[in-house]
């Protein structure tokens, strides 16, 4: 019996070995890219992640032209790693100078920085290496391995710099990198290339896989819910949602205001709690957009015994559960339901014991008033994909200036840290709008609500007891009133949550419409018989400031106030409804004299300019004549010195 014991440890012993060992080919590296499927098994004990970044090591807030260290011969040190992995991901803001790749001792990169993003540089390129926006923003997702170390040097480069990479542990066999392909390798490029440009089809969803197709739909009331649920064990591949309703709904973010939620295993408390239209990634509203797991523009075929809208709301993270339980709840105040229509394939066959949980969960902070904010806080084993963040801030300063953080395990030193939060999300200081693979933002905005994803799969972060991420809420003069909101994706063992509360009604209220110097027209019109007072949430998804507006519905003059805190010549602008037609309005002092005219031109979006005026402190006194009825939403005041 001890010999069959010892034989049995022996084999053990070596299966071990030859694991550690196996080698991970420049192939793997790039199937790595798009693979959903391996979050659902638990981490590698020996798989590792971590970053180098050029964040400020003094403390202060400049993140340019900071890095390791400088070599004898004048290279600036961008990372340095001395076991096997590869590099995953590079962001920077713009490249500039000549960049160098040493693996395993061995000089296989020298090259001018920008030919690693501009396709100037085989194999890099398209889709693996793109710019999000005409002001900057470099990324590549070109996989780069090394057997034994790494380091990137740099030279006439003084931008900011994200280096994400993964470790398999130091006995781990990585195939290096090289320019040229084998035929494995060739193939394994053009099969991820194809999934970045046009998307996950059936053939990878569902394969060979004995898929069940479940489907409903429902008019779900206000205040009500349409509940699924599923009882034998299984996987969902895809997960598809449409509204039946021909036209949106009329309430202002009514996406926003239902909610998910999603219940694995009989559990009691929701794996899944997110409103509807963040869940599938696009901020506030259902913004079309496409990415590689996500996205709210999907066209497919349906059964036609289900009426449904045309385009679909899709997840394609894989959901393994012995049961689940599908709930989508209505929170909207409003008489009319809302016709949803729920679609997924599940894969029949039973999940393996330790499969993994796919978690998704808001947060929100209104305004956010500490020095960090919160995106995720959780314990046990899993991955972390994806983040999603909203923000709406009442001024035209950059909010995101903060870097972000992830802390593996307990660590007081974050692996992970960036450089500010545009960085993360693979765009430049201000955000632009683009819809990418694997990150985008769906809507950016000087000022206002702004809303940006990235999904984390070749650089996807593993724990093994517990993982933190946050933003850090840095901005101008130590500001604190900016609206935070995120949605964090992962994969956990079962049981394993949150420690963030549960959705509520008041984690649900967004901020009105914050322009930087508006004044209110509603509450500042003189007299009676003008109109109106026109509220925000009859109609549609016009915001208006301080969720009101005035419908002026008299073709006589109206008597309007100013109020002004500080005398002088200002830069005066009055915003229209963007999607209300009038003819013409005249703007004059109280005593006459004329300020200015505007006639309506949709490309205006609802804001016109009457120039430069003369203001006192306190109340200032205008004359608005309407040629047709309009719906005044309030003036915008610039001190004229800022011009």
């Amino acid at each position: 019996m001890k010999t069959c014991v010892s034989c049995i440890a022996i084999l053990l012993a070596s299966a071990a070995t030859a694991a550690a060992q196996r080698t991970v080919s420049q192939a793997d590296l790039l199937r790595r890219v798009t693979d959903l499927d391996r979050f659902t098994r638990p981490p590698g004990k020996q798989e590792r992640v971590g970053s180098f970044a050029s964040f400020d090591r003094t403390g202060g807030d400049d993140d340019h032209g900071q890095f390791l260290g400088k070599t004898e011969d004048g290279w600036d040190v961008m990372a340095e790693l001395d076991r096997p992995g590869a590099i995953v991901r590079i962001w920077t803001d713009r490249p500039a100078g000549k960049i160098r790749f040493v693996l395993d001792g061995k000089t296989v990169i020298d090259a001018p920085f920008d030919d690693l993003f501009n396709g100037a540089l085989a194999p890099f390129g398209t889709p693996f290496t793109y710019q999000t926006s005409a002001d900057g923003g470099k990324n590549c997702y070109y996989p780069i391995g090394f057997s034994k170390s790494c380091r990137i040097l740099s030279r006439e480069f003084g931008g900011e710099y994200q280096i994400g990479y993964v470790t398999f542990g130091p006995r781990a066999r990585v195939e290096r990198f090289q320019p040229e392909l084998d035929e494995a390798t060739q193939k394994a490029l053009e099969e991820t290339a194809a999934l970045l440009q046009r998307g996950l089809k059936d053939e990878q969803l569902f394969g060979e896989r004995k898929m069940t197709v479940h489907a409903g739909q429902e008019d779900v009331a206000g205040g009500k819910k349409f509940t699924w649920e599923i009882k034998k064990p299984g996987t969902i591949r895809a997960l598809l949602l449409s509204l039946t309703d021909r036209t949106a709904p009329r309430m202002q973010y009514a996406l926003h205001n239902c909610t998910l939620r999603i219940y694995w295993d009989a559990a009691d408390e929701p794996d899944v709690e997110v409103p509807l239209a963040e869940f599938f990634g696009a901020g506030f509203n259902r913004i079309p957009y496409r990415s590689l797991p996500m996205g709210t523009n999907l066209s497919t075929d349906m059964p036609k015994v289900f009426f449904q809208e045309s385009q679909f709301m899709y997840c394609y993270f894989p959901m393994p559960f012995k049961s689940a339980r599908i709930e989508i709840e209505n929170n909207n105040k409003i008489r009319k339901p809302i016709g949803f229509m729920l679609y997924m394939r599940v894969d029949r066959k039973p999940p393996p014991r330790d499969s993994l949980r796919f978690k998704a969960r808001f947060h929100v902070e209104d305004p956010c008033t500490r020095a960090e904010f919160p995106v995720l806080r959780t314990s046990g084993a899993g991955y972390l994909v994806g983040c999603s963040l909203n923000v709406d801030s009442p001024r035209k300063d950059w909010w995101g200036a903060g870097d972000h953080e992830i802390r593996i395990d307990g660590e007081d030193v974050p692996s992970i840290r960036g450089t500010d939060t545009s960085g993360y999300f693979g765009s430049v200081k201000g955000l632009s709008s683009f819809a990418g693979a694997l990150h985008g933002v769906t809507l950016a905005a000087p000022f206002g609500k702004s809303s940006a994803y990235r999904w984390q799969i070749s650089d996807a972060v593993p724990f093994h007891s517990s993982i933190e991420m946050s933003f850090e809420n840095l901005q101008n003069n130590d500001a604190r009133d900016v609206y935070y909101a995120s949605v964090a994706y992962w994969y956990g063992q079962a049981g394993a949550k949150a420690a963030f509360e549960p959705l509520s009604a008041k984690a649900r209220e967004l901020p009105g419409l914050r322009m930087p110097g508006a004044v209110e027209v509603e509450g500042n019109v003189l007299g009676t018989g003008w109109g109106r007072v026109f509220k925000q949430q009859r109609n549609g998804n016009v915001e208006f400031s301080s969720k009101a507006a005035a419908n002026i519905t008299t073709s006589e003059p109206v008597r309007i106030k100013i109020p002004v805190e500080k005398a002088g010549e200002y830069i005066l602008k009055l915003r229209i409804h963007p999607r209300r037609s009038f003819t013409t309005i005249n703007v004059a002092r109280g005593d006459g004299r004329p300020i200015g005219v505007v006639t309506y031109n949709r490309d205006t979006g609802g804001t016109y300019d009457l120039g430069r005026v003369r203001f006192n402190a306190g109340d200032n006194i205008v004359s608005v004549q309407c040629g047709k009825r309009a719906i005044l939403d309030c003036w915008l005041l610039e001190p004229a010195e800022n011009k």
